[in-house]
């Protein structure tokens, strides 16, 4: 696109100038300038308005003119329209300014004066284009204009409206109030003003009284008044009395809410700047989204901190939505729950996905989401941290303990293929030995059959030993599929027999029939059952029993696993620290306290629950819930916001 001339631009901005050249008369400012209300109006008296301030003036709602639903026209009075009309006619026809005063009905009923005026912008064939200008509520002048003695009936009007009227005279002493100034007050009539109002003894030094006298204008003022509690705005004018003395006529506005509102208003954006800037000084990403000119899920905010975690500037954000950063893996189940949410489902969950930087690295965040409001819009808030490096350490952390339980089952599982080995070697000799004999010694072909067969039993015995440890120890990715949970728990218990036996320890399996699968880590899930189970065989050092148990919960929809020893138990004190990283209540250098932390954290990422129950002298059951059926998010994408650990006495 070319650039445009000189010419062009200065056609512009004359076009700008007669636009905003409403051409307004010092007196015209009758009222504070934030009491005009700014319009454009249009020839079939539709109107858009800038302010709410409407909504008080004419007891419609804003969105009521913006959307066509009532035009101005439709407000006018009935005896004041065809004015109102000829008023537009006749500013057509000389200087296209339109001044008018006439009354308009308010949706309640009662009528307002306003005062309109703007300017005309017509087309090449000097047709109303639109008109630009402002209005304002001249009702009070207009009442307050007869010079009528206070306490006549010509402020009878006042009695009906719902702010408060007042006449001060000369001496300041109060000639009339009107029964909403009394509602609010208390009735003064007759008493000195800053006496009665403020309990002063001389005059208020903020008192307008000597500009009232010299001045023919309004005046604004905020007053506090301590006996009531409440804040008023004052507007006082000039009335002149039948016997030509001066005095204020005072139109009183109860303006606490307001000024309430606008403190706590000013409290919630200090409030607000506080949590800005506290979330980002913790890295804590704040992002609002909202469907925004067509396109879905755009980013209508975002803090320091959620661009310093993208690699984005804040600017390059708001034009980008949230498809441009999740990681194509992600993107389906993120947009689904984000539609879900927006038609006003409750998903109150912390979500672990992958999403791209500017430069293209992957990076794993936890996102938490919530319903919320922008520009009146519907929109989705959002809050977002890097776990990048948490994730690389808790893999660490937990291939680390893994290997620790290696170790300590490689000694356990030698002694055990000890055994089989010892008979392998001496069926072999017992076979080789009739092998030796020439000729072969025909009738002992039945126990060379029997010598061979245990040789295959004991063999397979030690394969499916070491199959299972090879199993266990085998580095792999997370690898989400339905598992039983028996089979899970027998290959467990099969690992750790020997173990156990060495104690003299007995296994006891109690599993409920129609179990339904799980979707899980098989692996994952075994490793935390290793790190439980492991636990309560080395509590009982002097033998015991170790139950086992499975049920199904329809109505919770909940898998149980239930793991009980009959060892000494857990004192109250340790009880709410079994879970803990680096706990334990072992000798030093029997364990680093990290088998159970990690077993708690496997199964918080199976979206389970897991509660522990003791009492000194009674043993310790161990119950882990886990949800049936299939996860709709890869394991590393997906965890609950509350996670249940619970602890106590039976």
């Amino acid at each position: 696109m070319a650039k445009p001339t000189y010419e062009e631009l200065q056609r512009r901005v004359e076009e700008l100038e007669r636009m905003v050249d409403i051409k307004i008369s010092p007196q015209e400012f009758y009222f504070e300038t934030k009491d005009l209300i700014n319009f454009k109006g249009y020839s079939d008296w539709s109107v858009d308005f800038f302010d709410r301030k409407i909504e008080d003036l004419t007891g419609y709602k804003l969105e009521d003119f913006l959307d066509r639903k009532i035009k101005w026209f439709d407000l006018v009075y009935k005896g004041d329209k065809t004015r109102a009309q000829n008023t537009v006619r006749q500013a057509l026809k000389t200087d296209k300014y339109y001044l008018d005063e006439y009354r308009i009905v308010k949706k309640q009923g009662d009528l307002k004066w306003i005062k309109i005026r703007g300017h005309i912008t017509c087309d090449e064939n000097g047709n109303l284009l639109f008109v630009r200008g402002v209005l304002n509520d001249i009702t009070l002048e207009k009442y307050g204009q007869p010079a009528l003695e206070p306490g006549t009936e010509g402020f009878a009007w006042a009695n009906h409206l719902k702010d408060g009227i007042y006449v001060v005279s000369e001496d300041y002493r109060i000639k009339f109030m009107n029964q909403a100034l009394i509602d609010l007050v208390g009735n003064h009539v007759g008493e000195i003003c800053y006496e009665a109002l403020f309990g002063r003894d001389t005059v208020c030094p903020w008192s307008l009284m000597d500009e009232i006298k010299h001045e023919s204008c309004c005046f604004l003022q905020e007053y506090h008044l301590p006996k009531s509690g409440k804040i008023l705005q004052v507007r006082s004018f000039p009335f002149k009395n039948k016997d030509g003395s001066i005095g204020k006529l005072g139109h009183l506005l109860d303006i606490t809410q307001t000024k309430n509102l606008e403190r706590e208003v000013e409290e919630l954006v200090t409030r607000h700047k506080a949590i800005e800037d506290a979330a980002t000084k913790a890295s804590l990403g704040i992002f609002i989204l909202q469907d925004y000119q067509g396109m879905e899920a755009r980013f209508r905010y975002i803090n320091e901190a959620f661009a310093r975690i993208t690699g984005y500037e804040q600017s390059e954000l708001l034009e980008m939505s949230l498809t441009d950063l999740v990681h194509p893996q992600s993107r389906q189940a993120v947009f689904e729950r984000y539609r879900n949410r927006q038609a006003g489902e409750i998903l109150n969950r912390i979500y672990e996905i992958k999403m791209v930087r500017k430069n293209g690295k992957v990076i794993t965040v936890s996102k938490s989401f919530a319903l919320s409001s922008y520009d009146g819009e519907l929109a989705t808030i959002g809050f977002l941290q890097d776990i990048t490096e948490n994730k690389r350490v808790q893999e660490a952390l937990w291939r680390s303990q893994r290997l620790a339980s290696i170790g300590r089952l490689a000694a356990e599982i030698a002694h055990e293929m000890n055994n089989p080995l010892t008979s392998v070697l001496t069926f072999c000799r017992l076979a080789n030995s009739i092998l030796q004999h020439e000729p072969f010694p025909t009738e002992r072909l039945t126990d060379l059959r029997d010598y061979i067969s245990y040789l295959q039993s004991e063999t397979e015995r030690c394969a499916n030993i070491s199959r299972n440890l090879l199993d266990f120890s085998r580095q792999s990715k997370i690898e989400i599929r339905e598992n039983d949970i028996h089979e899970i728990l027998d290959k467990t218990l099969t690992i750790l027999r020997h173990r156990a036996g060495l104690d003299e320890i007995e296994i006891e399996t109690s599993y409920a029939p129609e179990v339904p699968f799980l979707s899980c880590d098989f692996k994952r899930l075994q490793q935390a059952f290793i790190n439980i189970l492991w636990n309560a065989i080395e509590a009982m050092p002097e033998g015991g029993r170790l139950v086992v148990s499975t049920s199904f919960d329809k109505e919770k929809d909940k898998v149980e696993i239930r793991i009980r020893d009959t060892g000494p138990g857990i004192s109250p004190e340790n009880v709410e620290k079994i879970f803990e990283p680096f706990f334990t209540t072992k000798a030093e250098g029997k364990g680093a306290g990290l088998g159970l932390s990690v077993a708690y954290g496997i199964i918080r990422q199976h979206q389970g629950e897991i509660h522990l129950f003791s009492k000194e002298g009674e043993g310790t059951d161990v119950i882990v819930h886990l949800p049936p059926g299939p996860l709709t998010l890869p394991l590393e994408e997906k965890k609950e916001e509350e996670y249940v650990f619970t602890t106590g006495n039976r």
